[in-house]
């Protein structure tokens, strides 16, 4: 004869027992587990401390393979960053990379947390300062993934995906574009739905070599560090 189902009351004081404690104490340890993951594209991941920047970061680049979320046709860039560039400045690489121009609030997801602009932080927010961390921190190794969100109303998603991580060629500047397909959303079209549908042709202008004349005034650091250097600032 089968059991009978366990009640909600059942299970609550099954739980209450197993745990061995009051439901304030209980509420507070399952604050303080949520604490302890972060969102990554939509998926709780367990969050990681920031690391210390590795030592090659100065002289590394990740080539990073970004894809704006939904779009069909896709949308994507394939870009080579810095390693030590700080997210601020990441961000105004992806910002150029899209074709967006700042009018609203972003964010990055990380492992190690969210980072975004102090000058957009809110009460709801817990978002650290994303100067104050690289790219090769929060994604220091080969295939990660990190998120950009951009204009929180229409929810623009870009997912990064790190592809290589390789030494800087000498006399090449960067970040550059090597790569991608179809021009990024107008501002405040209404979101990828509405790009899908009314947007579908959108994107015969793109081209790696006007991407590349726009990123020209985004180059960090001036120049790539020779042996006996001092360290990059």
């Amino acid at each position: 004869m089968p059991e009978e189902p366990v009640t909600l009351d059942e299970l609550e004081r099954l739980l209450l027992q197993l745990m061995g404690t009051s439901p304030e104490v209980l509420e507070q340890q399952l604050l303080s587990h949520i604490k302890r993951e972060t969102l990554v594209g939509g998926k709780r991941v367990t969050r990681q401390e920031l690391p210390e920047l590795p030592k090659d970061a100065a002289t590394t680049v990740h080539r990073v393979k970004v894809s704006l979320y939904g779009a069909k046709p896709p949308v994507w860039r394939r870009l080579e960053i810095p390693s030590a560039m700080p997210l601020n400045l990441v961000h105004a690489v992806l910002q150029v990379a899209f074709g967006w121009h700042g009018y609203h609030l972003h964010a990055f997801e990380t492992v190690c947390g969210q980072f975004g602009s102090p000058d957009q932080d809110y009460d709801w927010a817990e978002r650290q300062d994303e100067a104050t961390a690289t790219l090769a921190q929060v994604a220091g190794a080969e295939r990660p993934k990190a998120v950009y969100s951009y204009d929180f109303r229409n929810d623009w998603r870009h997912d990064i995906v790190v592809e290589k991580i390789i030494p800087a060629e000498p006399g090449v500047a960067y970040p550059r574009c090597t790569g991608g397909r179809r021009d990024g959303p107008p501002e405040g079209c209404g979101g990828i739905w509405v790009f899908n549908e009314q947007f579908a042709e959108f994107g015969a202008l793109f081209t790696v070599a006007e991407l590349n004349e726009r990123l020209a005034g985004i180059r960090w650091p001036r120049r790539w560090p020779r042996a006996g250097d001092g360290p990059v600032t």
